[in-house]
């Protein structure tokens, strides 16, 4: 069943989808009326609904009632990156979506390279990530934050750094990963970070870039949390 993304609240009763989800629901999905999809609201809510009507810039709906998406684990885990090049970025925004990871932070480093100005495109992209994985909430896009700012947030810290100790996730519980840029952190922003109370861990023995460091530790400790019985 095809996931369509609207505004919140979602109610039971008519609906009417209008805009790009529209467009995209016309043009590229080809509903038509009788068809009947999934509606995500990307705050956590969903049904689903029938199509009645296909106009040229909206979809009239008759929506059943919603229901609440059951959070992952990784809802409480928040991964704060400095933003790889180009594409990339859209990429290890796809993926931690994908993993359930509820808040993604943009870093502001000394090696790091030009940060996004519009997040509009990534919210787009991890929105689009949500439909397609089943998730009910868009994970919060936020930044750019500097890290001098991060570690004064009071938040639990876990720095991925190649001199580390073994990743130790815990049990399930506000937290935040964080990854350096290429070239890594410098020593004073590792000096800060630890100040901060900040752990640091090693994935692996290889050098990795950003975006798969960011997705490989949201999948650690995903995967810990998931397993975790009370």
């Amino acid at each position: 069943m095809r996931t369509l993304l609207v505004s919140p609240p979602l109610v039971a009763g008519p609906f009417r989808v209008e805009g790009e989800e529209a467009h995209h629901a016309r043009t590229v999905l080809r509903l038509e009326p009788g068809d009947r999809v999934r509606l995500a609201d990307g705050a956590g809510g969903q049904a689903e609904a029938m199509i009645t009507g296909v106009a040229r810039h909206h979809l009239e709906l008759l929506v059943e009632p919603p229901s609440a998406v059951p959070e992952p684990a990784a809802a409480v885990l928040t991964v704060a990156l400095a933003p790889p090049k180009g594409d990339r970025l859209g990429d290890c925004i796809r993926g931690l979506t994908e993993l359930g990871v509820g808040g993604i932070t943009l870093l502001a480093t000394a090696r790091g390279e030009r940060l996004p100005g519009n997040l509009d495109r990534l919210q787009r992209i991890a929105g689009e990530a949500l439909k397609q994985c089943g998730r009910g909430r868009v994970p919060v896009i936020a930044g750019p934050t500097a890290l001098p700012d991060l570690a004064r947030e009071g938040r639990s810290l876990t720095v991925l750094d190649r001199d580390g100790a073994a990743p130790a996730p815990g049990l399930p519980r506000p937290a935040t990963l964080v990854i350096g840029p290429e070239g890594g952190l410098t020593t004073a922003e590792l000096d800060l970070l630890a100040g901060a109370g900040a752990r640091r861990v090693r994935l692996a023995a290889p050098i990795l870039r950003i975006e798969t460091a960011a997705i490989a530790a949201a999948a650690v400790w995903t995967a810990t949390w998931e397993n975790h019985r009370p």
